[in-house]
């Protein structure tokens, strides 16, 4: 009985998953082969590396000399964000205590001295100097007016923009500071002075009177 039994599954099973044809030694060794190579990797095509790379360096490009656009348009403009630093500025020791280094913070020097009523070169109003109209570096003789003030001294500081530096030029360049007069050619106040400028360039002429912070006239001294 027990023969009969196992008879028929063997019959079932050869009819089934055993049924047919074995793998051959040559079959199965190329399985092996197949199952234990290696993955091969594909080497990047060096033509798409060359456009991926020619492609990244001109986007750089652009965005670097956009920004510089933007940076020389802004400089142009006027921008606000833009701060151009001043030269340091050098103060002599015999120079007046009131002269404090931040005064030469409102320095516009953009706007120039200009000329009006008698020869006057300064700012309407406010400051002006006969004899400044032709200024060289030779000594001359100017005539300093005030307005809105009865102030009885003045004081001269001239700064030089490029150089940074601060020097003296009343009594030809020996003296900061002169006594003031009365009214003349309009002006509340008056001084005559001689005057000696020590270099070319652009020049901030600082005025004080009776030692408080009183204007600023810039002039262009060419010869």
């Amino acid at each position: 009985m027990m023969e009969n039994k196992l008879a028929e599954l063997k019959e079932a099973m050869d009819s089934t998953t055993h049924k047919g044809r074995r793998f051959t030694e040559l079959q199965k060794n190329r399985i092996r082969l197949a199952v234990h190579r290696p993955v091969e990797l594909k080497t990047p095509n060096p033509f798409i590396i060359f456009i991926m790379t020619t492609v990244a360096l001109c986007l750089i490009a652009f965005f670097v000399s956009t920004e510089l656009m933007v940076k020389k348009n802004e400089t142009k403009n006027g921008s606000p964000n833009i701060v151009l630093e001043r030269s340091a500025i050098i103060l002599p020791e015999d120079i007046p205590t009131f002269v404090q280094e931040s005064d030469f913070d409102t320095i516009q020097w953009d706007q120039r001295a200009a000329t009006f009523g008698r020869n006057l070169i300064g700012n309407e109003g406010k400051s002006g100097i006969i004899g400044a109209d032709m200024p060289s570096l030779n000594g001359q003789k100017w005539m300093w007016h005030l307005w809105g003030t009865d102030a009885s001294e003045l004081t001269v500081v001239a700064y030089q923009k490029d150089s940074g530096t601060v020097n003296p030029i009343l009594n030809n360049g020996e003296s900061w500071t002169i006594p003031l007069g009365g009214e003349n050619n309009g002006a509340d106040v008056h001084a005559p002075s001689s005057v000696t400028i020590p270099e070319q360039g652009e020049w901030a002429f600082v005025l004080y009177a009776d030692g408080k912070l009183f204007d600023v006239i810039v002039m262009e001294i060419t010869n």
